[in-house]
């Protein structure tokens, strides 16, 4: 989806084709990417051991509009460049995976702008890491144009697993979302305005990948040139903090903004601000998370900052660690299933080609079915992603808490404790699985 000065642009749904446009604001738009909208960078770059690298990505938004969210990144391009960094760009329509990842690689920065998808959102009551907190790229049926119907195969959205699995930027990096729906807190024009919870859940969630791949700050914005202002201020002074860094932006309102806490490391907060922009439409446009005292030169030297390492050999029978849950693995629909990661012995035959215990707050034997990225080594890493039915097979907990604490048993053998325990501490076999049609996955 789209936002910030593009909001009201255009109306449209994930799988839905082109939606209608509103020629006054269209021409606002472009009016707002060809006028003098430059910052002012300076000119001398900081000393570093290597120049910084700054990727920037522009995915499919149509033919209208990709020339100007090209425009957005190439005022970016202009700040960045004016401090003495590099730049790296995959602008759509060469947009693609391929193209994509080798941008981002060993960036200090990465800038991605296009469609967005985040969680929570009207279209799903689970979370879909497959698609949601990534983002929109060339599809399979791209026809080098910037056409962007998800239904026509031009358009695919890269969620949050297939970013963690694959992308590959400096440590410490810093992700810049612009004018993607969902990114700063907001949904999109024609829904209800998030709550400030939802708001909060929504930056949490799209921070989630890139503190997975070490990142030490996410930012998004929906101003015009916001992602320019950001990269410029981080770039002129590295030893800024990120919380001087969000308030330079000169639309910064600071009664406008709201603080929340984010779970997974100390002084880690969210940052979001609630203020009238275009049209006077008071929304969730800017956002940051992150630990707002950090500055951009330490966190890229911070080994906190780091993906973890992961023993090789093979694993231990006993492996303790996070559980993620998915919808379902098609042939096993509302069945008991997992996914394990590859280093775990994860395969995607969509048959069941093995069998683990897994216990949280009950222990259940659950057939293997599929393999899954699984943020494998990084600091986010799971060591199972349980269906829908086998969370609720051995977890208590809601489905909105979205990660447990399990112990995983890869020789699919109960544990003596859980023998020991009466039901409902042990449950009975999930027994024997019928294999329904075996599509291609779609997770």
């Amino acid at each position: 989806m789209v936002r910030g000065a593009i909001t009201r642009l255009l109306r449209r749904r994930p799988g839905a084709g082109r939606g209608r446009m509103d020629r006054r604001l269209t021409t606002l738009a472009l009016v707002l990417a060809v006028s003098g909208l430059s910052l002012a960078t300076g000119s001398v770059a900081h000393a570093a051991e290597r120049p910084m690298k700054v990727a920037l990505i522009v995915g499919p938004v149509g033919e209208q509009l990709t020339p100007v969210y090209i425009g957005f990144a190439q005022e970016a391009a202009k700040a960045a460049v004016a401090q003495g960094a590099t730049v790296a760009r995959a602008y759509s329509p060469q947009a693609t995976p391929d193209k994509v990842l080798a941008a981002v690689r060993d960036a200090d920065i990465v800038v991605y702008l296009g469609h967005g998808v985040g969680f929570p959102n009207p279209y799903s009551a689970l979370p879909l890491p497959d698609r949601t907190n990534g983002w929109g790229l060339q599809g399979p049926k791209a026809r080098g144009t910037n056409e962007d119907s998800w239904r026509d195969g031009t358009l695919a959205y890269f969620g949050e697993e297939w970013i963690v699995a694959h992308a590959r930027p400096a440590p410490g990096f810093v992700m810049i979302y612009s004018n993607a729906c969902y990114a700063p807190g907001a949904g999109e024009g024609g829904y209800a305005q998030a709550s400030p919870e939802e708001a909060a859940a929504r930056v949490a969630n799209y921070a989630r990948p890139a503190f997975a791949l070490g990142a030490s700050a996410y930012f998004a914005t929906d101003f015009s040139a916001g992602a320019a202002q950001l990269v410029g201020s981080m770039l002129r002074d590295p030893s800024r903090s990120y919380g001087q860094i969000f308030a330079s932006d000169p639309r910064f309102v600071p009664a406008a903004l709201q603080r929340h806490p984010l779970a997974g490391a100390a002084g880690r907060e969210v940052w979001l601000h609630r203020s009238p922009y275009l049209n006077g439409i008071t929304d969730y446009w800017y956002a940051f998370a992150g630990n707002p005292a950090l500055a951009p030169r330490a966190g890229r030297t911070s080994s906190a900052s780091q993906p973890v390492s992961t023993p090789a050999g093979p694993p231990a029978n006993e492996v303790v660690g996070i559980a993620s849950h998915y919808s379902f693995t098609r042939g096993f629909e509302e069945r008991a299933t997992v996914g394990l990661p590859d280093a775990l012995g994860g395969r995607a035959t969509l048959s069941v080609n093995g069998w683990v215990v897994v216990c949280a707050d009950r222990c259940a034997r659950i057939p293997v079915v599929d393999s899954c990225p699984c943020y494998w080594g990084t600091p986010g890493q799971r060591v199972v992603n349980l269906s829908v039915t086998a969370w609720s097979l051995v977890s208590s907990a809601p489905l909105e808490k979205g990660l447990i604490r399990v112990t995983l048993y890869l020789n699919g053998s109960y544990p003596a404790e859980a023998l020991r325990q009466p039901a409902p501490t042990r449950l009975h076999e999930t027994g024997p699985l019928r294999v329904g049609s075996l599509a291609p996955r779609t997770r």
